[in-house]
């Protein structure tokens, strides 16, 4: 069940503003990238004598980036704002935005975005596939991203300046940066770049087993076919692309998902399913084995157009 949140207010620049809603990641086994991880928490200490820095995680698709960021907004125990990126985002969205009162439809609401939120109570802002933005809306961070440490709203009319406790933390997917996505004036300010890799074969293995611990016995002969499906891929470039921590969950998940329906009746369930009797979606069979069939079946599902080239 979904926890509720009242919106809180704030007074920003005379305004009552409404505040976005931290993000409050499930607990979950946190699996390697321990040096990473030091990486970005080191980056974030300040005090009289250095400013926190402003990371940029690196790497491609899937590989964890994220998670990264929900480990340690849970270590240092900061309310998260994320605010993801892409192509149409103005610079006035990165601060403020306007809305229809809930109260009263004749009034408009001032709504904070993720970064100004994080900037009045001392959280964390994370910008995903900050690479995504461009440009001129990029120009507003300038100012929060070095020792001034405010931005300035338009539609605020004022100044907005970060608490002491405030870090930032962006994160986008290497062809972005190869691409001369981000201009020069925030990427001279988003610093250390740390690169996020492809995990090892190992760590991929303890991820899908704390995921999806139904699998318990049958985990080993399953993670070997795994391999085994993944290796008959077409190779990219000189080396085979190792999967990443996202591959792997969606197949498994959908080998167990697959598991599930079979259990259930499959389809022929699926087709006498009527309006008082409908097919239970919500109905996890948890009991049912994974077998091989349905994790080469899932890798079929996902990867069809890259076995049918191989």
């Amino acid at each position: 069940m979904e926890r509720e949140h009242a919106q809180v207010s704030a007074s920003i620049g005379g305004k009552s503003v409404l505040l976005s809603e931290p993000y409050e990641a499930e607990e979950s086994g946190f699996i390697g990238r321990e040096a990473e991880l030091s990486t970005l928490a080191a980056a974030w200490i300040g005090g009289r004598e250095a400013m926190p820095l402003a990371p940029l995680l690196l790497g491609e698709p899937g590989v964890g980036k994220n998670r990264l960021v929900y480990e340690l907004a849970r270590r240092t125990r900061r309310p998260l704002f994320i605010f993801q990126g892409h192509e149409d985002v103005t610079a006035e969205d990165l601060a403020c935005a306007v809305r229809f009162s809930d109260r009263d439809a004749s009034k408009m609401d001032y709504v904070a975005s993720a970064l100004v939120t994080a900037m009045h109570l001392g959280g964390i802002c994370f910008i995903d596939e900050i690479g995504k933005i461009r440009p001129r809306a990029l120009a507003l961070l300038v100012s929060v991203l070095d020792e001034r440490r405010y931005i300035d709203s338009v539609l605020l009319g004022a100044r907005v300046r970060a608490h002491p406790s405030f870090r930032f933390v962006a994160a986008t997917n290497t062809a972005d940066l190869e691409g001369n996505a981000l201009p020069e004036f925030i990427r001279s300010r988003t610093r250390p770049v740390i690169k996020v890799g492809y995990p090892q074969r190992e760590e991929i293995e303890r991820i899908v087993e704390s995921r999806l611990p139904r699998l318990a016995e049958q985990a080993r002969p399953l993670l070997d076919r795994f391999w085994g499906l993944w290796e008959q891929l077409p190779k990219h470039g000189e080396d085979l692309q190792s999967p990443t921590p996202r591959d792997a969950i969606y197949i498994f998940s959908l080998a167990a998902s697959l598991a599930d329906y079979d259990a259930l009746g499959g389809g022929k369930a699926a087709r006498e399913a009527t309006a008082d009797h409908p097919f239970p979606i919500d109905q996890s069979g948890a009991a049912s084995s994974v077998g091989e069939r349905h994790l080469e079946q899932a890798f079929r599902e996902l990867y069809w157009d890259q076995l049918d080239r191989a």
